[in-house]
C-alpha cells in the first residue's frame, strides 16, 4: 500500500475570546459579508483569503475599510470582495467611479471618505500586520487612528504590528516603535517559500552541500539539499533549506523546466521526508504547502509518458556574415547570425527616450558572428566530434558517457589555435575602442535569449585584455565558445526539445568595468500580482551576484509600483520585500537612481512589446515582461543596462 506523507506548513495557534460584541452581517448565501470586530480564530478564517500580492508565502489576508463618515470599521469577507472598491460600492453605497475612488481614497486630498488597509496573518511566526498600499498618501494621524481602532477590535492585539514597508517613515511618528515591524523581520521569520508551483514524479535524493559537487545525479531525481546551490543538474524538482529569490539561477532553471521548486527551513531534518529518501514520489508545490507522496512505478511512468510532447525546435545558423559589426548595425532579428544576446543588445541601442537620448549601454560594443566559431570547428577537425555525439543515442542517454565526450569536445575547442587572420581582426577592432584596454567577451548563441528558451546562466563570459598577459584575448574567445558544450547546457537544450545540429556561438564584446557599486536584475512586471503595473527588482551590493548568491546572502528585493492613479503626477512607489544582507539594512539605490532605472526599464519594455506584438490589447503590456540586467558603476554611480531578453 502506498504511504502518503503530506507536509503541511501551517502553524497552529491558540485563540483568545474577547467580550466585545460583534455583528456578523450575512449575504444571501449565508456567508458573513463583514464583521465589526474579530473575537476568535474562526471568525478570522470566515473572512480571510489569499493576499492579492504573493510577496511572501503562508499568509492569510483580510481587507479593512474604516468609514470616516459613520465612524465604523469593517473587517471584510475577502473572498466575496476582491477589492476595497467592490465592498465600498456594494455595501457602503459609494457612488464614485474607480478613477475618482483611487484618487481620493489613496491620494493626498481632503475628500477622503475611507481608510483602506489590509490585515495579514503570517502563519509561520503567528503575527498579524496592518498594511497600507505602498503609495497611500494617508496622514500620520489617520495611520495611528486606524492602528488603534484595529487593535481595539481584534483578539490578537499583542500580535498586531504596523508594517514598515520603507514608504511609511513619515507616517509612523504616532506609533509606539515596539508596535512596528520591518520587512526584514518579516522576511527572516519565514520558514517556507513556494517558488515554482508545479507537479513532478521522481526519486527523492538527499544530498548535502559537502557532497553536492561530486554526487552523480540522474534526470529522474528530486533533490533535497541543505544549502542553495548555484547550479543544479537537470532533475525533476528541488527542495532547499535556504531561501531563494525569484531571479536566482536555480529558480529560473526550475521555471524553464516547469519543475517544482520550494524552500523549507526544516526540510533536512524532517522525519517524514527522511523516510522517503530513495523512494519514487509525487512532488507538488503549492503557495502555502508542499506535498510528497510515495507512488508506484506505474503511476510515475504514466505521468512521464503523458507530459506534453513538443516538436524539436529547429535552429538557424547564417554563416554568410564574417564582419565584426559595431552594435549600432545589429538588431533583434539578427539572432541567426550573431545570437540572441548580441541581437537584443543591438536593439537596446535603437531605443530613444523622450528627450531623444539613448539607453546607457557599456561602451565599445561590437559582435563576433557565428562564422568564426564554425571556422574554428572545421579548420581544427572538431565538427566531427560534435556530429559523433549527436548521432549516438547510447551516449546521449548515458549521463556519464555524455559528460566524458562533452568534456573532450570542450578540451579540443580550448587547445586548438585560433585562425590567425580572425585573431588579428579582433585585436584591431579592440584597439579601435580606445581608451579601453580590457573587454568582456559574452556568450551569444542561437539557443539563448530566444522565444521559449532563455538559456540563462548556461554559458560563460570571460574578460580579455590588450595589456594584461594573464587575460589573453584568444583564451577568452575559446572559453566562451567551449561553454556551449557543457553537460548542463546540453541537457537543458535537450529538455527544451532543441535540435542541436545547427547550434552556434557568437560573442558580444564591450568594455569591461572595474568594481561595481551594485548589480541587479529587473523583470518588467509584477511577479507577485498578475496584471498590475509594477517592476520586480533584485539588486545586490558590489559584484556579489544576485542570481548566484553565496553564503546565504540575501539581495535587496523590491517592487517599483506605478501609481499615477493616486494623483496627477506619474510618480512611483516602492514596496520592499527585503534589504541586502550586505548593506546594513540600507537601500542600495537612492530615489533618483530608482526613478531613472524605472524610466529606462519602461522604455525597454515598451520598445520590445511593440516590436513583438502586432496587435495591442489594453493592459496586456502589464503582463509582458523583459528580463533586464543592470549595474551601478562604483566611480561614477552611472546606471548601465547590460542585457535584455523576453521573460
Amino acid at each position: 500500500m502506498n504511504r502518503s506523507v503530506v507536509i503541511y506548513l501551517l502553524v497552529l495557534f491558540c485563540s483568545t475570546n474577547l467580550l466585545a460584541q460583534h455583528f456578523p452581517i450575512e449575504s444571501s448565501n449565508n456567508q458573513v459579508r463583514y464583521r465589526f470586530n474579530i473575537n476568535t480564530i474562526e471568525e478570522f478564517k470566515s473572512l480571510q483569503s489569499a493576499p492579492l500580492s504573493n510577496n511572501y508565502a503562508q499568509v492569510d489576508a483580510v481587507k479593512l475599510v474604516y468609514d470616516l463618515k459613520t465612524d465604523k470599521l469593517y473587517f471584510i469577507n475577502s473572498t466575496q470582495y476582491k477589492f476595497h472598491y467592490d465592498f465600498c460600492t456594494a455595501v457602503l453605497n459609494c457612488k464614485k467611479d474607480i478613477i475618482t475612488f483611487n484618487y481620493t481614497e489613496y491620494g493626498e486630498t481632503d475628500k477622503r471618505d475611507y481608510i483602506l488597509a489590509n490585515l495579514n496573518h503570517f502563519k509561520a511566526s503567528d503575527i498579524y500586520t496592518l498594511e497600507f498600499f505602498a503609495d497611500d498618501k494617508i496622514s500620520a494621524n489617520l495611520v495611528s487612528n486606524m492602528y488603534n481602532m484595529v487593535r481595539y477590535n481584534v483578539y490578537f492585539k499583542e500580535q498586531l504590528f504596523l508594517l514598515d514597508n520603507a514608504n511609511m517613515d513619515h507616517k509612523l511618528q504616532n506609533i509606539d516603535p515596539k508596535n512596528i515591524i520591518s520587512i526584514d523581520e518579516i522576511y527572516a521569520n519565514q520558514t517556507y517559500q513556494a517558488m515554482v508551483c508545479e507537479v513532478s514524479y521522481g526519486y527523492l535524493q538527499k544530498v548535502s552541500k559537502k557532497e553536492f559537487d561530486k554526487h552523480i545525479f540522474q534526470t529522474k531525481d528530486i533533490i533535497l539539499t541543505d544549502f542553495l546551490p548555484n547550479d543544479i543538474p537537470f532533475c525533476q524538482g528541488i527542495i532547499t533549506t535556504k531561501f531563494q529569490t525569484p531571479l536566482s539561477h536555480i529558480n529560473v532553471l526550475s521555471q524553464n523546466r516547469k519543475t517544482p521548486n520550494c524552500a523549507y527551513e526544516y526540510a533536512w531534518e524532517n522525519s517524514h521526508l527522511n523516510q522517503l529518501i530513495g523512494k519514487l514520489v509525487r512532488y507538488e508545490v503549492r503557495m502555502d504547502s508542499f506535498y510528497i507522496t510515495e507512488v508506484s512505478l506505474e503511476e510515475a511512468e504514466k505521468f512521464w509518458k503523458n507530459k506534453t510532447v513538443i516538436p524539436l525546435q529547429q535552429l538557424r545558423c547564417n554563416l554568410k556574415e564574417n564582419r565584426l559589426l559595431d552594435i549600432q548595425f545589429i538588431q533583434m532579428n539578427n539572432v541567426n547570425t550573431f545570437g540572441g544576446k548580441a541581437s537584443n543588445f543591438g536593439e537596446l541601442d535603437k531605443i530613444r527616450l523622450d528627450d531623444e537620448s539613448k539607453i546607457p549601454l557599456p561602451e565599445g560594443a561590437f559582435a563576433i558572428p557565428f562564422f568564426y566559431y564554425k571556422q574554428h570547428l572545421i579548420e581544427n577537425n572538431i565538427q566531427k566530434q560534435i556530429d559523433f555525439i549527436l548521432q549516438q543515442d547510447s551516449i546521449i542517454q548515458n549521463r556519464t558517457l555524455l559528460s566524458y565526450y562533452l568534456k573532450a569536445l570542450q578540451d579540443s575547442i580550448l587547445s586548438k589555435p585560433l585562425n590567425e587572420h580572425f585573431y588579428q581582426l579582433v585585436v584591431a577592432k579592440l584597439k579601435e575602442k580606445s581608451p579601453y584596454t580590457s573587454f568582456r567577451f559574452r556568450s551569444s548563441t542561437n539557443a539563448e535569449d530566444i522565444e521559449g528558451f532563455t538559456g540563462a546562466g548556461l554559458y560563460t563570459s570571460k574578460t580579455g585584455s590588450l595589456v594584461d598577459s594573464t587575460k589573453k584575448i584568444d583564451q577568452a574567445i575559446k572559453k566562451v565558445w567551449a561553454s556551449l558544450w557543457s553537460l548542463r547546457a546540453f541537457e537543458e537544450r535537450m529538455n527544451a526539445h532543441i535540435n542541436q545540429e545547427n547550434l552556434a556561438m557568437g560573442i558580444l564584446v564591450h568594455r569591461a568595468f572595474g568594481t561595481e557599486e551594485a548589480n541587479g536584475v529587473a523583470i518588467t512586471k509584477d511577479l507577485y500580482r498578475s496584471g498590475y503595473p509594477a517592476f520586480t527588482i533584485n539588486i545586490q551590493k558590489g559584484e556579489n551576484s544576485v542570481v548566484l548568491p553565496k553564503n546565504d546572502e540575501v539581495p535587496e528585493q523590491f517592487l517599483i509600483k506605478f501609481t499615477s492613479f493616486t494623483g496627477p503626477s506619474n510618480d512611483i512607489a516602492l514596496d520592499y520585500i527585503s534589504h541586502s544582507s550586505l548593506n546594513d539594512g540600507l537601500t542600495l539605490l537612492n530615489m533618483d537612481e530608482i526613478k531613472l532605472l524605472a524610466k529606462y526599464l519602461s522604455a525597454i519594455r515598451d520598445h520590445f512589446f511593440f516590436q513583438l506584438n502586432k496587435q495591442y490589447e489594453e493592459f496586456s503590456i502589464y503582463n509582458f515582461a523583459m528580463d533586464i540586467e543592470f549595474k551601478l558603476d562604483k566611480d561614477s554611480r552611472k546606471l548601465y543596462l547590460k542585457q535584455a531578453r523576453t521573460y
